[in-house]
This record gives C-alpha cells, structure tokens and sequence, in this order.
C-alpha cells in the first residue's frame, strides 16, 4: 500500500508516525520543523493523507494514524532502519552519509528486496569471526647481521 504514496508523502507518514512515538500525537508545526518545511506545504499533505485514510487530523488539532496509515508508516521506517543498518554497519558507510542514502534508497526498494538485504546482513553477523590484527611496529627494527 505504501507504494503507492509519493516519496514525499512517504517521508510526511513516516515523520507523523516517528512523532506519534514520541509524543503520542503530531502537529502541523512539529511537522514542519522536523521537514524543514512550510506550514502551508505539511496542510496540503496532511488533506492528502487524510483523504487516502491513514491520519486523522480536525482542523488545528492533532494529527495521528489510523490503523491502516499506521501500517504503512511502519513499513516504511522499516525499510529506513534496514537500509541504515545494512548502510552502517555492512558496508560500514559514514552516519550522515548512511542516513541520507537510505532515505533515498527507502522509496525505491520493494519491501521483498528488503527482507533480502535483512536476511543477508543476519546471515553476515551470525558468520562473521573476529580477526585480531597485529598493528605494525612504529619502532625502528633491528638489522641482523
């Protein structure tokens, strides 16, 4: 279902539900901080999201998901955490980089090719040996003769 959404509605979603969590319900202004947007532009998304059923929001109230918005909200940030994990700790890709990547990359992935990627990473880590490396000497060596 999430598919069907916009990227940028995606992330609107994705953003209500991470401050549902937070702070039990989302507002037009935490919104927009948090997307560094306009007010204007989190109304005209929230109508969106309210016309397709997945928040609820009365004018100037609060806004929250409903069971069904609440599902593909999830579903999208799980993508983001797998995509991030496998990001950080895989291929070992710096944070901010990481972060930036796998929001990208969260609206182009089907949701199988993420059950992929987190199989794969759960296969590394249970296979994974941890191999000690000798750092090399930073003394002068000793000739022989």
């Amino acid at each position: 279902m999430e598919n069907k959404l916009s990227a940028a509605m995606a992330d609107y979603l994705k953003i209500i539900y991470l401050l549902e969590k937070e702070k039990k319900v989302a507002r037009v202004s935490d919104i927009g901080r948090k997307m560094e947007v306009r007010k204007a532009s989190v109304v005209s998304a929230v109508n969106y999201l309210k016309r397709a059923e997945l928040i609820q929001h009365e004018r100037y109230g609060f806004i929250t998901l409903t069971p069904r918005g609440k599902q593909a909200a999830e579903a999208i940030n799980r993508k983001y955490e797998i995509l991030l994990d496998f990001l950080q700790n895989t291929v070992k890709t710096g944070e901010n980089r990481a972060k930036e990547e796998a929001s990208k990359i969260q609206h182009l992935i089907s949701a199988e090719s993420t059950d992929k990627i987190q199989l794969l990473v759960n296969t590394l880590n249970k296979s994974s040996k941890v191999i000690k490396v000798k750092p090399k000497s930073k003394g002068k060596t000793k000739k022989r003769a």
